[in-house]
């Protein structure tokens, strides 16, 4: 072969060489940048401004998961989010509902289009992750039952069907919008997040009076605790001499400990398959 014909063989292997790198690095560009979006829509990466605000507003009505509550309606539904503008859920927000969802304008726009962007993300999460059918069930629902009215004593707090108590979530419905894993985080790490207005307070009077309940609701000029008895307190600020906040639910922490795997498996099983058929008794626990 000449020598010139070498060199551009030599030449050409470069240039192949260079292309290929060109694309290879172009390839990992793309990898990376696309990993870095999917980590930015994760859930995880959900707390901020938003969250906060969600937490601190909307919880205690609407559930720490957007599912509904006692209160409020499930904001995550995607057909509920989906077809309305930002514009329109943030008139919904700052003006209230005639519902009586009541108006949040006080809490400003810059936090109210944070909710706002925040409910969207969650209504998203759960529309990509819809599989249309029911959660799998593996327990005993009849053990499931009896830990529920026995030794678990949910019944102690929460209303199932019209028993129970109710100083707590209604779980009537509870398993119905929630997968099993879902609901078994719930069981074993019940303030992760705490609700604001589920949350364990000890109130000293200027009477000299204690008083230990849940806070439903507290402003810069009352506050407002419901005891284990079920009874409503609304105090004036100037008649609180101390407030201490344990950072706590009502709910026991130990469940993951107390009962065991199957135990656990059987009361979730029970709150899914309970909630599937809707009773005329539902209304009246609500």
């Amino acid at each position: 072969m000449a020598l010139k014909d070498k060199q551009l063989c030599s030449r050409g292997g470069v240039d192949v060489y260079r292309r290929r790198s060109k694309i290879l690095f172009l390839s990992a560009a793309l990898l990376f940048s696309a990993q870095a979006l999917l980590s930015a829509q994760s859930p995880r990466s959900y707390a901020g401004p938003g969250a906060q605000r969600f937490m601190e507003y909307c919880a205690g009505c609407h559930g720490a998961d957007g599912h509904g509550g006692d209160k409020g309606p499930s904001l995550v539904a995607p057909a509920k989010i989906s077809n309305r503008s930002d514009s329109e859920l943030f008139q919904i927000v700052h003006d209230g509902t005639q519902g009586g969802m009541p108006p949040f304008a006080q809490i400003g726009d810059a936090n109210i289009q944070a909710v706002v962007q925040y409910v969207r993300r969650l209504a998203d999460t759960v529309a990509s992750t819809d599989t249309r059918t029911e959660a799998a069930v593996t327990g005993d629902v009849d053990a499931g039952r009896a830990l529920y009215f026995g030794k678990g004593q949910c019944s102690k707090c929460h209303l199932m069907r019209g028993k129970g108590g109710f100083i707590a979530q209604n779980l009537t419905n509870y398993g119905r919008t929630r997968a099993a894993e879902a609901i078994l985080e719930a069981i074993k790490n019940p303030d992760n997040p705490l609700v604001p207005s589920s949350q364990v307070v000890t109130v000293k009077t200027q009477a000299g009076a204690t008083l230990t309940g849940v806070l439903r609701n507290e402003d810069a000029f009352s506050l407002a605790l419901q005891t284990e008895d079920g009874r409503f307190h609304l105090l004036a600020r100037s008649d609180v001499a101390d407030v201490r906040y344990a950072g706590r639910s009502l709910m026991p922490r130990d469940y993951g400990t107390r009962l065991s795997s199957k135990e656990l498996n059987d009361l979730v099983s029970f709150l899914i398959v309970e909630s599937r058929e809707p009773h005329p008794a539902d209304a009246a626990g609500r």
